[in-house]
């Protein structure tokens, strides 16, 4: 038995069970004189240009497909937030739980319907609840970038104030970025979190990945599906350079602090020798005192530099660690993207599959009904299946183009933040170095007479001389030697300002700051040649 409509197995909504449709259209379309020149390739097609207003409609179409793919992200009705204050920080029990468990206290305000107050205060969480949150999130919202959970501490140490304050700020901006986020504030899960009570919240919901051990160290070796979205497409690369290159300038510095506080140790022991070295000097009281100022210096700046040591981890090692969490953490939401698509290719084909089985089905001249109720049951199902995953595909990609942007903006603002705070940290430590070498520098002078200049045949040099004024000064660097004079005079202010007073003044220029009557061109470099730091 087989029918006389030809069906086409490419065609999804074809049911190859359903009743005949009559042959009159076919027929018509047959002896149709315009059935030819649709049957025409595209190249021979004569092209019509888009009227003005179709390309104007083009952005358009682009906002509805993404407010009907993302919701919550064009919500104009409901402007639903969160606002979260990090209050403080607790450490309790034992040293390890102290630095790997601490408790953050917080308030919350919302206008959100599911949370049953509006306002709570002095909500408190520890690290591990904050954990097996963040777990949740990232598998439960698969089209977001879900900020990395902050360090519990940082290297400042635990018993240090400044750790204190920059783990807060930390947690405020984890928060600050959770919760701009209009998907994940919608989460059910977040109730949960915020009005559980301490030490008692797991996850109530469970998140699954598209896949997980072996099995996804194995898809991973090989090459990604067909992206048509050349953004994402470049990102995930890009992600996953940034991802390497900051983790093995962490490591390197890692390498370079250990190396530090190994020579700050031996710079210890080298300054403990160097003071027993005032025994030898029994005549000469200058050289004795030398000996051991000079001693004790060097001891200091060996202090020093393991502090050095200890802050650039603080500084640039913590930046750069978020960096890579937050790298690592994209780049597994992309894969996982990568994972739905050659999930959806795989479904595409089980369709058709079914497809043919029900061709093959419906040929036969004998037809098991029970057969035919089970190969449309399989067949409904995995179109279904099919559609879910586009849909979804197409939800992960529209929302993943609004982060990506989202990302690179903050991305950018904390690498400056990172890169500021350790520069003026080296540099403030840079300068207490500089003053303890400076402190020792009238004792070695001491130790001759003429104040150490009498071997460079400076006999009418004074005996002694006491300099106590710091090396950088408005004066210039007395190290060097060197003396920055400013050539700035009043007389040639007056100069150019008769000058321009003969000029004619035009509309424009009549209205002119303080700065830019000030400075001209004549007296600018000697202006930034005078300017000390």
């Amino acid at each position: 038995m087989s029918s006389s409509i030809p069906y086409d197995p490419d065609e999804f909504d074809n049911n190859p069970f359903s009743e005949p449709a009559p042959l009159q259209q076919d027929q018509e379309a047959e002896h149709s004189p315009y059935a030819q020149d649709e049957e025409q390739p595209e190249s021979e097609q004569p092209e019509v240009d888009q009227p003005a207003s179709a390309q104007e409609d083009q952005p358009t179409q682009k906002i509805n497909a993404a407010e009907s793919l993302v919701p919550e992200r064009f919500d104009k009705k409901h402007d639903y937030k969160i606002v979260i204050k990090v209050q403080a920080i607790e450490r309790v029990g034992t040293l390890s739980n102290k630095k790997e468990n601490p408790s953050i206290l917080f308030d919350v305000s919302t206008n959100l319907p599911h949370f049953r107050k509006k306002n709570y205060k002095g909500v408190k969480k520890s690290y591990q609840e904050f954990e097996s949150f963040f777990k949740f999130l990232n598998g439960a919202n698969p089209e977001c970038f879900i900020p990395s959970l902050p360090l519990s501490s940082t290297n400042y140490g635990i018993q240090n104030e400044e750790d204190y304050r920059k783990t807060i700020f930390n947690f405020q901006t984890w928060f600050n970025r959770i919760t701009s986020n209009p998907i994940i504030i919608r989460n059910e899960e977040f109730v949960f979190f915020i009005e559980s009570d301490h030490n008692s919240y797991s996850p109530i919901h469970k998140s699954k990945v598209p896949a997980s051990g072996l099995r996804r160290k194995t898809l991973k070796q090989f090459q990604p599906p067909y992206d048509e979205v050349l953004e994402l497409a470049e990102f995930r690369p890009l992600i996953k350079s940034i991802y390497k290159t900051t983790t093995n300038i962490h490591t390197k510095l890692e390498k370079l602090s250990k190396l530090r506080k190994s020579m700050a140790v031996s710079e210890n022991e080298m300054g403990n020798q160097i003071v027993e070295l005032n025994v030898l000097e029994n005549s000469h009281p200058g050289m004795q005192n030398m000996w051991k100022k000079f001693g004790k210096t060097i001891t200091i700046l060996g202090d020093l530099e393991s502090v050095i040591g200890s802050l650039d981890l603080a500084t640039l090692g913590d930046g750069l660690e978020s960096v890579i969490n937050d790298g690592y953490t994209i780049k597994e939401a992309l894969t996982n993207r990568h994972l739905l698509m050659r999930d959806l290719v795989t479904a595409q084909s089980n369709t058709k599959l079914k497809h043919e089985n029900a061709r093959k089905l419906r040929n036969k001249r004998d037809i098991n009904p029970i057969k035919v109720d089970e190969a449309i049951r399989s067949l409904q199902e995995a179109t279904n299946y099919e559609e879910e995953l586009t849909l979804k595909i197409k939800r992960i990609t529209e929302n993943m183009l609004i982060e990506k942007k989202e990302y690179l903006e903050y991305l950018d603002i904390l690498i400056k933040q990172i890169l500021k705070e350790f520069v003026i940290k080296r540099i403030e430590y840079e300068r207490k170095k500089l003053s303890i070498l400076e402190k020792v520098r009238l004792d070695v002078r001491l130790v001759d007479e003429n104040g150490g200049l009498s071997r460079l045949g400076r006999e009418k040099y004074p005996l002694k001389k006491s300099v106590h004024t710091p090396s950088q000064g408005p004066e210039g660097d007395s190290w060097s030697g060197d003396r920055k004079v400013s050539h700035f005079s009043e007389e040639l202010l007056k100069e150019d300002q008769e000058q321009d007073a003969e000029l004619p003044i035009e509309e424009d220029e009549q209205v002119e700051s303080e700065e830019d009557v000030a400075i001209d061109a004549r007296n600018a470099a000697s202006l930034l040649g005078g300017s000390t730091f």
